[in-house]
């Protein structure tokens, strides 16, 4: 896919306009042979439609999200080993996507990502992200 290549993940990847994953937060990661899915909070910018003010303490708007990642080649994850923290609210926390980028050392149009959650290289990705109807309170 033509423009692709070297681009912010914000910019190649429509869905992830406005959205901050590495101040996401991951509470969960399901994997089969050619899809991952992250159970996400994830972090809004003001330029996202669904962007409200943030709470009080909180640097980002703030909303739940599945961010599903698919390919029609196998997708290779290495989970962490490390057991995930507990955040305030009780919750799992595997930490934030640190990095989504184009891994050209791994072949054309592979992106990697990468976090405390683990690591996948995923050829020619699909990238889609739904977001849950905030919470009130």
């Amino acid at each position: 896919m033509a423009g692709r290549e070297g681009g912010k993940y914000y910019e190649v990847f429509s869905d992830l306009a406005g959205v901050v994953l590495e101040d996401s937060w991951v509470l969960d990661v399901e994997v089969s042979a050619t899809v991952v899915v992250f159970k996400l909070d994830a972090a809004l910018t003001p330029e996202h439609p669904a962007y409200r003010l943030a709470r009080r303490g909180d640097m980002h708007c703030y909303r739940r999200a599945t961010l599903t990642v698919r390919s029609d080649a196998a997708i290779h994850v290495r989970r962490s080993m490390a057991p995930p923290a507990t955040d305030a609210s009780g919750e799992p926390d595997y930490g934030h996507i640190d990095t989504l980028h184009l891994a050209a050392d791994h072949g054309p149009e592979v992106w990697e990502l990468t976090g405390d959650w683990g690591e996948a290289l995923v050829s020619q990705p699909r990238i889609d992200m739904w977001l849950e109807a905030p919470t009130h309170g």
